[in-house]
């Protein structure tokens, strides 16, 4: 199949962008107003396939809330999965300072060749940038928490009706909760993803957050959605010391005790260090599968493998994973929310919207007969 050019040029993007700081900067003030985005509502829906984008898909680019609304109207996006630090960035989370002394990034090291030598006085100096950097997080995360206990949900809400006038609905929220989270911080995320109006949180696959988790899900009446990379593969090549925890566990099955527990699949990773088809996950577990990641990757043993592609130029059964979930959108039970996870390297000239915008396109022309 002939892809469609999908280029956009720098003038429609501005065009865009400044549309979207425009509804940024009224809609505080106008929340019924009628703008001219809002006549696309689902505007990356296709034939029953809700397709959007996780907006670690623009980390390459500014992401402040205006930023990202900018990018997804002009990638053609109806649907978001938004990562935690552009909510809370929109909200006004502290920032963290930068950096000080000799505990920045070191020169990296062939890992063939042994450490290099300190010095008694450069040891000193190095543990005591160490030790100064570790007091400026504990500082830092103590002001974090101390703002996330007074920032007003309104907020949250003020960025979700934003979103939803330019026609974007924010569907999961990866604000990731982990071990470390206290009980109050467990409440305030969920009390985040209901304000942004978001089905569920994200996280990585962890079954001890999952039990972890589970009371305060249920308290709020929303999803822990997890998150795969390596863990389906038993290839040492791909597993990097975690997937064999995940299959010893009992793999999907161990989180399905779980009631509020649901899953982001990410087809692209299973297919690049397994190389089976991801229809056979999808449809084992659809019930408690709340979205796909989709991307295009060389299989295992293609050399290089498990490598990221442009959509059409991998190994990945892209065209066929994506017409079988939208033959089946509508069933109880089926995902229909498959997301765009750019991973691929960026071609020289474009840039993160432009190739979110080229995903979109070729989903486009396999989905829309």
């Amino acid at each position: 199949m002939k892809e469609k050019n999908c280029s956009i040029d720098r003038r429609k993007f501005l065009q865009t962008s400044a549309m979207a700081a425009g509804v940024m900067a009224v809609a505080p003030l106008q929340t019924a107003c009628t703008t001219a985005v809002q006549k696309e509502v689902n505007r990356s829906n296709f034939g029953g396939l809700q397709l959007g984008a996780i907006t670690y898909s623009f980390r390459s680019m500014p992401t402040s809330g205006g930023d990202v609304l900018g990018y997804s109207l002009a990638s053609g996006l109806g649907s978001l999965e938004m990562m935690g630090d552009v909510a809370e960035a929109y909200a006004g989370r502290p920032v963290r300072p930068a950096q000080q002394g000799g505990g920045g990034q070191q020169p990296r090291q062939d890992p063939n060749q042994p450490p290099p030598q300190l010095t008694p006085a450069q040891q000193r100096e190095r543990e005591e940038a160490q030790a100064a950097q570790a007091e400026a997080t504990r500082l830092f995360n103590e002001s974090v928490l101390a703002w996330r206990r007074s920032v007003p949900m309104s907020k949250y809400e003020e960025l979700a009706r934003i979103y939803k006038m330019a026609g974007i609905n924010i569907h999961i929220l990866k604000l990731s909760p982990n071990m470390n989270s206290t009980d109050e911080e467990l409440d305030y995320m969920f009390n985040v993803c209901k304000a942004v109006g978001a089905e569920g949180l994200c996280a990585e696959l962890n079954l001890q957050l999952a039990e972890r988790v589970q009371p305060f899900a249920a308290k709020h009446g929303k999803f822990m959605i997890f998150h795969n990379h390596e863990q389906f593969s038993s290839d040492p090549r791909y597993m990097r010391d975690r997937g064999s925890d995940f299959l010893d566990a009992g793999g999907y099955d161990a989180y399905l005790k779980y009631d509020n527990a649901r899953f982001n699949f990410d087809m692209g990773h299973y297919y690049g260090t397994t190389g089976k088809d991801p229809r056979e996950i999808v449809e084992k577990y659809h019930e408690r599968i709340f979205s796909c990641h989709v991307k295009d990757k060389t299989g295992p043993d293609t050399t290089p493998g498990n490598a990221n592609r442009v959509w059409g130029q991998g190994e990945t059964p892209l065209k066929e994973f994506l017409l079988y979930i939208q033959s089946n959108a509508g069933k109880p039970g089926w995902p229909i929310h498959c997301d765009i996870e750019l991973e691929y390297e960026i071609p020289a000239g474009s840039n993160a919207v432009i190739e979110t915008r080229r995903c979109v396109e070729w989903a486009r022309n396999v989905l829309v007969k």
